[in-house]
């Protein structure tokens, strides 16, 4: 009796193992150990995502520039969509090699969520980002060049809302806890560089104000990436801090030597 009752009980199993084809349970158990790969994957196909959306825009937005502008304007708008176009491939690559770290990624899934994947968005955000106002740069100074103007032909900008968020929200949450723990001067600071902007003037005319407004194009780069160098550099410090506590909280003890 014992044992027809536990051949019923695993008819489940005999079953599952004869069926043909089926490699769906060591997916399912596999699944953590693939989660990297599942996230490079995401980002490939988002990869092909952002250059159709980025071409779309380049291409419907320097219509309509080409179409409001007349004489020299309209060479330079179709000079600027070209520049756009070409910047499409180089920014969607962006989104590309950050789902290939995330596939390299050996971390178990709780590192690899709130360390990798957080660490991946930030590149991803700091050099789409470098990217965006390079090529704005360029833009610029052909605008100004032929028509002593900019142009003002953007890559997406409503694409593109999130980047400045994404890269600076490391600097934030640093300036809130240093304000918290009473350090408002130095978390001010970090508000104050996270703000920076210098591209408030537009390239106006021949003249000096015209080269310097140009100029600040090229160094709004410099900042961009500086802003993704301190953002990185301050979500490691505050991950390292949290980890370290978390460790101290499954393990207390305090650093009083016995001996």
């Amino acid at each position: 009796m014992e044992k027809i009752l536990n051949q019923i009980l695993d008819l489940p199993q005999m079953v599952n193992q004869k069926l043909p084809k089926n490699i769906f349970n060591n997916m399912m158990e596999g699944s953590e150990g693939s989660f990297g790969r599942w996230a490079g994957t995401f980002y490939k196909v988002g990869a092909l995502v952002v250059l159709i959306g980025i071409l779309i825009a380049a291409i419907t937005g320097g219509i309509d520039a080409i179409n409001a502008a007349e004489g020299l304007g309209k060479a330079t708008a179709i000079i600027c969509m070209i520049i756009l176009i070409y910047a499409a491939f180089p920014i969607a690559q962006t989104v590309r090699s950050a789902g290939d770290s995330l596939a390299d990624s050996k971390s178990g899934i709780v590192n690899f969520i709130f360390r990798d994947l957080i660490v991946a968005n930030i590149k991803l955000a700091g050099h789409a980002g470098a990217l965006v106002a390079l090529f704005g740069a360029f833009c610029a100074t052909l605008g100004w060049l032929l028509m002593g103007s900019d142009p003002n032909i953007a890559i997406a900008p409503e694409f593109f809302a999130g980047i400045a968020y994404s890269v600076s929200l490391p600097i934030s949450a640093t300036a809130e806890f240093l304000s918290m723990i009473r350090l408002d001067f130095v978390g001010g600071v970090l508000n104050d560089f996270n703000a920076w902007d210098v591209t408030d003037s537009d390239a106006t005319g021949y003249n000096i104000g015209g080269i310097v407004a140009v100029g600040w194009e090229y160094v709004q780069v410099t900042i961009v990436l500086a802003k993704l160098y301190v953002s990185l550099a301050l979500y490691h410090f505050l991950y390292g801090l949290l980890s370290t506590l978390v460790n101290w909280i499954k393990n207390p003890s305090l650093p009083i030597k016995t001996n």
